[in-house]
């Protein structure tokens, strides 16, 4: 998640600033592209790896140790339902330990185990709790409220000019095939045991950003 300067500045406006938390597997990609066309660059190499993680997706403790000035520029980024940004991001599982990682995943001491010894040490944060990205000045978007004017009004209200989309549809755009990847074979299956173990990984997200999704206390159990 870089911090982002316009490329061109006109006198005697200043340039503008802002930092884009950007969270593996909520339209990260997709959003640094439109920004861009927005006229912004990023003053980070962003796929560089820092203290063991690629700077695209620094949480909240690396970015506010590397970068620098970000007390006054705007902070926002896009959250998503925990349980469906995992099952979206279990590509990258079967891809590390293979096809056959099922019922490992649904025990629950094997689950932590092995996403605390991923193999591709940079990309631990693709599975890290949401709220370890954000501050108290971080602005929120929801996945799942899409990527349409309603989208754009508020970010633009957030970084202080008009920004635009130059693409709208996730459903048929090529760039944005990776965000509702279709390839189901390719995922885990949502079994309720699995389901269980994310909704106690993702609990702080849960509480704080999808209380909807909360197990409600039955009476008795």
């Amino acid at each position: 998640m870089p911090t982002y300067k316009q490329t061109v500045v006109s006198y005697p406006n200043p340039t503008k600033r802002f930092l884009f938390v950007h969270i593996p597997r909520t339209a990260g990609r997709f959003l640094e592209e439109n920004i861009e066309e927005n006229g912004f660059e990023p003053e980070q190499v962003i796929w560089k790896s820092v203290d063991g993680i690629e700077v695209a997706h620094f949480h909240n403790e690396l970015y506010q140790k590397h970068f620098d000035d970000l007390f006054n520029i705007p902070h926002f980024t896009v959250v998503r339902n925990p349980i469906d940004r995992f099952f979206s991001c279990s590509i990258f599982l079967k891809r590390m330990y293979g096809d056959d990682i099922q019922e490992a995943m649904e025990d629950p001491m094997m689950f932590h185990s092995m996403l605390e010894n991923f193999p591709l040490t940079q990309a631990v944060n693709w599975f890290r709790p949401q709220v370890d990205f954000l501050t108290d000045d971080t602005n929120i978007w929801k996945f799942e409220d899409g990527f349409g004017d309603d989208f754009c009004e508020w970010l633009s209200d957030v970084v202080g000019f008009d920004f635009t989309l130059t693409e709208r549809k996730p459903d048929t755009s090529r760039s944005l095939e990776y965000l509702d990847d279709d390839h189901q074979s390719k995922k885990l299956d949502r079994s309720a045991k699995l389901v269980n173990n994310i909704t106690g990984l993702y609990r702080k997200d849960i509480e704080q950003l999808y209380p909807e999704l909360a197990t409600p206390f039955e009476e008795g159990t």
